[in-house]
């Protein structure tokens, strides 16, 4: 509608100015001896405009031929790039899909000419770690170095990861060792390096670095206590090969405070005292842990450190028969402790009470043994085969309890 009326205003326009022109056309002189042009306004005015046009047609064309090479070299650079960023997609979308021949392709292919080196350069690191190739891997790391200077982080957070991947894990560490200096307080960067430590079984590394864990938040609360767990209780079982006095308590002493009171650690402090014939410590550390917290596994232990006065300890156990008499590793103990007591018929009552509840394989072998030296041998024997096919089912049930969802939460944690 618009559109319209502007065409009939034109119009209404262009007719009064055709009147006014034709009843006064106007008169124009242009003299230049010897030469005079003469003619009306209405005829110098279309002239005047048409020869304008053709004017600035001409300078217009004149400036767009001197322009043509710069003009060329612009549309060619947008080009480019346009392919380069279209390769760097596509070789984006290759790496995720682990097409690593691909996607090493498409990405050095636009390299030239696009204005991403670095991620083109990392890319096409991690599709030569798909294919196994560590050299080209570490050449395309020096160029990412070598193109972007100015991302030394980003690029070594990269080069440990791959270096990790392809179980380099001292390079690794080292990398990381060096990305320390620079950025001490990196989540990414600690996170990495704990992970690397794990799998080198560096538990004096993981012991300090576990603090800085916590401070920075690199990891959950859950997979950090995990993580301290398992690397004290490594530690605790490194103490004894040592055969250097004191070593033992040195590592215990090293355990924070609140470490000190689980049972699982516990039981490998106390298991090691035994092993070194510590006996008497090691009662005294397993009653006071067991009247603290009763544990199974420590109550097993206790019929196992036979301290200076085993008549004692036998008092000791019988006393937590009337809250746990269900207990099968207790009546273990208990049996273990009567039977070096030199109470044989206590022992016996107490190892039949044991296997009544289910005990474990070491109270059929056990009591296989008291039979035996009773002059018991077939029964004995029996003992002894139903001990071994006990020992073998836990040993499956223990194989297919590291593949349930505990097992894979700590790997995921590592």
């Amino acid at each position: 509608m618009k559109l319209l009326l502007f065409i009939i205003a034109l119009l209404f326009s262009a007719a009064l100015i055709t009147f006014y022109a034709l009843e006064n056309p106007g008169y124009v002189l242009i003299a230049h001896a010897p030469w005079s042009i003469e003619m009306s306004l209405t005829l110098f005015i279309p002239l005047m405009i048409v020869a304008s046009f053709l004017l600035y047609l001409m300078l217009f064309i004149i400036v767009r031929l001197w322009r043509m090479p710069r003009d060329v070299g612009r549309w060619r650079g947008r080009r480019y790039a346009r392919d380069a960023r279209r390769a760097l997609l596509q070789g984006l979308t290759c790496l995720a899909e682990g097409n690593w021949v691909e996607a090493e392709t498409q990405l050095l292919a636009g390299m030239r000419h696009g204005d991403t080196p670095l991620l083109n350069y990392l890319g096409a690191a991690i599709a030569s770690e798909g294919q196994g190739n560590i050299e080209k891997r570490d050449e395309y790391l020096a160029l990412a170095h070598k193109n972007a200077p100015q991302h030394d982080l980003a690029i070594g957070v990269t080069q440990a990861y791959l270096q990790k991947h392809s179980q380099q894990l001292e390079q690794s560490l080292a990398t990381l060792n060096e990305l320390r200096t620079q950025v001490p307080k990196h989540r990414q960067v600690l996170k990495l390096q704990a992970q690397v430590r794990l799998e080198l079984r560096d538990w004096p590394g993981l012991v300090d670095l576990i603090p800085e864990l916590r401070q920075s938040y690199a990891m959950t609360s859950k997979e950090i206590d995990i993580l301290e767990l398992q690397t004290h209780r490594e530690l605790l079982k490194l103490s004894l090969p040592s055969g250097a006095p004191g070593v033992l308590d040195k590592a215990w002493n090293a355990l924070p405070k609140a470490l000190r009171r689980h049972a699982s650690l516990i039981a490998i402090y106390a298991r090691q005292l035994i092993q070194q014939n510590e006996m008497t410590r090691a009662e005294t550390v397993l009653r006071a842990a067991i009247e603290e917290s009763w544990d199974p596994t420590l109550v097993e232990l206790y019929g196992l450190a036979l301290g200076a006065n085993v008549a004692e300890q036998l008092e000791v156990a019988e006393g937590w028969l009337p809250a746990h008499g269900d207990d099968a590793k207790l009546l273990l103990s208990v049996a273990r402790l009567a039977l070096h007591s030199g109470q044989d018929s206590k022992a016996r009552n107490y190892f039949e009470k044991c296997l009544a509840q289910h005990g474990p394989a070491d109270a059929y072998r056990d009591y296989g043994g008291l039979l035996e030296r009773l002059g018991e041998k077939d029964k004995a024997l029996n003992y002894y085969r139903r001990g071994l096919d006990k020992y073998a089912n836990e040993r499956r049930a223990s194989s297919t309890r590291g593949q349930g969802p505990l097992s894979a939460r700590f790997r995921a944690a590592r």
